[in-house]
């Protein structure tokens, strides 16, 4: 355990975001599902993107995104992810490191896999509707943690799209080992329905044996939990790990630990303009103040925080790269 600034190292698919305001039609063209991730292969993706331009370009990935965050926060970060030696894989560590975001995962040595990238398809009522070609992203292997893990953990952040990759099961069981050891906390986002529908068994294999804090939405918690029901899901929950945070949009959040169980309202936003990334804004600052010592109420709150700054633009991150990203509505 790091003994002064918190230190939270997160592990996932490393991508980079192109976002594009479209109309309703264009997710109705490509057989997508309104306000889901799609993974695709390296032709589907292309097709997409040929239809809806270039977009603008933002580093991202769902536990990227969440450790980015840090840099707002005051917690240190390190990021475990993959990436090519191409445009894009430099985009993602220069971003990263201009955040003082560590990246110490080696380059896929594979230059025709590519970085992974997702094209993000925003319709006029700030729903966001993601296809995903994973790429380099795909290629990662425990061999790749055995120096990139750094000492000082005190959690280890880990993204459920990772099990769909084919040594995701692997990489995730080596990260949790090595960050045990080192007396790390272990915090997971199920990432979405389809990935828990898709891993479920392994997933729920992994939460009973490793993971000490959950966070998710009330979709991904109650696709594991087996209800739509928020207190029977976040009830669900306690009964296998100690620490619970369930998202449930505008809403706001269920919040549970041995305390209690705890309601938690939404931020005030003046208007929502794109949900991209709003879940891994709230996972950014519940696990910072957690790592900090607050009260899983606490933790809460600035998980909601944290969520209402990325509502109001466009893009899942703040700062630079968010004010670079000013699409019109469809």
């Amino acid at each position: 355990m790091s003994k002064e600034t918190p230190h939270i190292v997160g592990l996932g698919n490393a991508i980079v975001d192109v976002v594009a305001a479209v109309d309703t039609a264009v997710i109705d063209r490509h057989d997508l599902s309104p306000g889901g991730m799609h993974l695709v292969d390296a032709s589907a993706a292309q097709a997409l993107f040929e239809e809806v331009g270039p977009g603008v370009r933002q580093s991202g990935g769902s536990v990227a995104n969440s450790i980015a965050h840090l840099a707002e926060t005051g917690v240190k970060g390190t990021y475990l992810g993959k990436v090519a030696n191409d445009d894009l894989g430099q985009t993602f560590r220069q971003e990263m490191e201009g955040l003082g975001i560590a990246a110490p995962v080696t380059e896929a040595a594979d230059g025709d896999t590519g970085t992974g990238r997702c094209v993000v398809l925003v319709t006029p009522d700030g729903e966001r509707t993601m296809s995903t070609y994973l790429g380099a992203a795909t290629t990662m292997a425990p061999s790749d943690l055995a120096e990139a893990m750094p000492d000082g953990v005190d959690i280890l952040f880990i993204e459920g799209y990772l099990w769909d990759a084919p040594q995701g099961a692997a990489v995730i069981e080596d990260a949790a080992q090595r960050a045990k050891a080192a007396g790390a906390r272990i915090a997971l986002t199920p990432s979405d329905a389809g990935c828990v529908e898709r891993n479920q068994n392994v997933m729920w294999n992994f939460i009973t044996r490793h993971v000490d804090i959950l966070v998710g939405n009330l979709s991904e918690i109650g696709q594991l939990a087996g209800t739509d029901d928020p207190e029977s899901a976040i009830g669900w929950a306690m009964g296998i790990v100690p620490v619970v945070a369930v998202t449930l949009h505008d809403s706001g959040s269920l919040v549970a630990d041995g305390t209690g169980v705890h309601r938690i309202p939404a931020a005030p936003v003046a208007k929502v303009v794109d949900t991209t990334g709003a879940g891994d804004a709230y996972a950014s600052g519940f696990l910072g103040a957690l790592a900090r010592g607050e009260a899983v109420d606490e933790a809460g709150r600035r998980g909601a925080e944290m969520a209402a700054t990325v509502l109001t633009h466009y893009g899942a991150r703040n700062g630079a790269a968010a004010q670079a990203i000013s699409l019109p509505a469809a």
